[in-house]
């Protein structure tokens, strides 16, 4: 039989799961409709790589795939929409043809500024009516629950 505060921890409204998962999404979906407001048709994943590559270029498919814990199909779509849209190109890596490396354009590094200042206006949105020192505990929270929870066995 199921205890009540067993029933509590798991009900779907309460679990840490369920939670987690809905502030991803919802502060993914504000940051795409920020960006989207002034202009800029990127969703917050393609966002989260061009994070990545403004900080460090020249990266592979295989540690953007290990950086931002997406599997490499979700990698391939995000990296060729990018593309796409002239944002990033790849060329061949010279110690290993068989993988590119990834690297802006002109136009993928022109939207740094931009898009920066649009993912801190979206984070101080969500975090607008809690206090600092809870928003620096929820960090670690989570941080901690994600050291737990990935490991070298799951490949990210």
């Amino acid at each position: 039989m199921t205890t009540k505060s067993k029933q509590k921890e798991f009900s779907s409204d309460e679990s840490i799961g369920y939670l987690t998962s809905v502030a991803y999404r919802s502060i993914n979906r504000r940051l795409s409709n920020n960006l989207k407001s002034i202009g800029i048709k990127l969703s917050a994943e393609q966002y989260g790589l061009l994070k990545r590559l403004w900080h460090e270029e020249g990266l592979t498919q295989l540690d953007l795939s290990k950086l931002t814990s997406k599997d490499k199909p979700s990698i391939t779509r995000l990296l060729n929409n990018l593309e796409k849209n002239k944002l990033i190109t790849r060329k061949v890596n010279k110690e290993d043809k068989r993988c590119n490396k990834i690297y802006l354009t002109k136009a993928g590094r022109k939207l740094e500024e931009t898009c920066l200042k649009v993912a801190r206006q979206t984070v101080e949105e969500a975090t607008s009516k809690v206090k600092k020192n809870d928003v620096q505990v929820c960090k670690n929270v989570l941080a901690q629950i994600c050291e737990n929870l990935v490991s070298k066995k799951n490949n990210y």
